[in-house]
């Protein structure tokens, strides 16, 4: 007799990817110049890059200008032996973003994103960049093991959790619950937590089978000019900060992740080991 249950999409944990984002205020684009040299400096860690460009031109009553191509960004990318990404770095004209997308332990991973925080904000020193936002993003993934018209939400998740709709459970295998509050934080300010949860249908070779995907993020936004600089420090300073605004997050992450699952669940992720 097959036993249904939801597993994690990996062995050992839930998360497809982790991503620490920086959002900046407008004329950070100015500076991008000044990150392409990355693309060299950080090949041995990301051996695939990209140039990102945007075209720009003008519009008047009596005219248009040629449209220019320039710098709008630039892409760092390692991938699996499968081809599917494992780091990722994007630069924007608004953003810098860093993707993880082979979990392992957050203490490990958490350094080498910092590291590289680290190399891209020292390319920055000397310039008055604005800093608009800060934030950390989690995507867990599970999938259902069993016949779909044997689907039960149940056993993922926690019917009495106040975080998804009484719907949920008598909706069947698709289903959406999105949603987002804010949460203060003792010394650090207000954060903006927007949790979105999927559950969908996908097709694979081996036929159809149900994932549900958790998409939380937290969002630290400035509420005055220079409130977040220190985030982009050099150094031990800019190290530490990161790291301590990191890790309320990564905690709170993982208290809502409690909050939501089944104690089978949270056991079989050892959602509560540290390290």
């Amino acid at each position: 007799m097959t036993v249904n249950r939801f597993e994690p999409v990996h062995q050992a944990h839930a998360i497809a990817e982790m991503v620490m984002f920086f959002e900046f205020l407008p004329g950070f684009g100015t500076h991008i110049e000044r990150l392409i040299p990355l693309r060299s400096e950080l090949e041995s860690d990301f051996p695939s890059s990209d140039l990102l460009e945007v075209v720009e031109f003008h519009l008047s009553d009596q005219h248009s200008s040629t449209p220019k191509a320039k710098a709008g960004g630039i892409e760092l990318r390692r991938f699996k032996t499968d081809g599917s990404f494992e780091w990722l770095i994007r630069i924007t004209l608004q953003s810098i973003s860093i993707h993880c997308l082979d979990y392992t332990r957050w203490n490990y991973i958490w350094a080498k994103v910092n590291s590289y925080a680290d190399k891209i904000f020292a390319k920055l020193a000397g310039v008055d960049v604005g800093i608009s936002g800060i934030g950390l993003k989690y995507i867990d993934q599970f999938v259902f093991h069993g016949a779909l018209d044997d689907y039960n939400a149940e056993l993922l998740f926690k019917r009495d959790s106040g975080l998804l709709h009484a719907r949920a459970f008598s909706s069947g295998v698709q289903w959406h619950c999105h949603t987002g509050w804010f949460q203060e934080a003792e010394n650090l300010g207000q954060f903006l937590s927007q949790m979105n949860v999927d559950s969908a249908i996908n097709n694979t070779q081996a036929g159809q089978r149900a994932v549900i995907s958790i998409d939380h993020t937290f969002t630290r936004r400035a509420q005055r000019e220079g409130e977040l600089t220190r985030y982009l420090t050099l150094g031990n300073t800019g190290l530490e900060a990161r790291s301590h605004l990191a890790q309320w997050m990564h905690d709170a992450n993982k208290e809502l992740l409690s909050d939501l699952l089944v104690d089978t669940v949270r056991e079989r992720i050892s959602l509560n080991i540290e390290g």
